[in-house]
């Protein structure tokens, strides 16, 4: 029984794997048709809209961004006019970013268009069956973050 275990948790990463390509590629295909953006920066906006501000480290250790693909999205996000610096000099990687009033328009006709998407892809599930997914996720990563290998 042990190996039907080890090839189930073989299968278990090949599956979340796939499911997060494939997810991450529908929701990246439907932010850049929809807004014209790049997940990443989707990641941000919504990642912003929910808590009303982070620093770039909060954001990285939120998503799992690396340091320099963060700078390089907050610049362009900044440029865009879709998130702002909120305090001093706005260079520091501790200042707190914010959406602005243009990012918190996109973010409300994406999520709109996400919360769809979320729906479909969960509807096959009962509510018990998706509070059950909910938990094992959570335990996953928690078991993830704890791992020092």
């Amino acid at each position: 029984m042990e190996g039907h275990d080890g090839e189930l948790n073989s299968l278990i990463n090949v599956k979340l794997n796939v499911v997060n390509v494939k997810m991450s590629r529908q929701i990246g295909q439907a932010v850049q048709a929809i807004a014209d953006l790049r997940l990443p920066e989707w990641r941000i906006i919504s990642l912003l809209s929910s808590s009303g501000g982070m620093s770039q480290a909060d954001i990285r250790s939120n998503i799992g961004m690396d340091k320099g693909q963060i700078s390089r999205t907050v610049k362009t996000m900044v440029s865009n006019e879709l998130i702002r610096f909120d305090g001093q000099d706005g260079q520091a990687r501790n200042v707190r970013l914010a959406l602005t009033s243009k990012g918190k328009d996109i973010h409300t006709h994406v999520d709109t268009i996400m919360q769809k998407h979320k729906d479909h892809v969960l509807a096959s599930l009962s509510s018990d069956e998706k509070q059950s997914f909910y938990n094992s996720l959570h335990h996953i990563e928690k078991s993830i973050d704890a791992w020092r290998g």
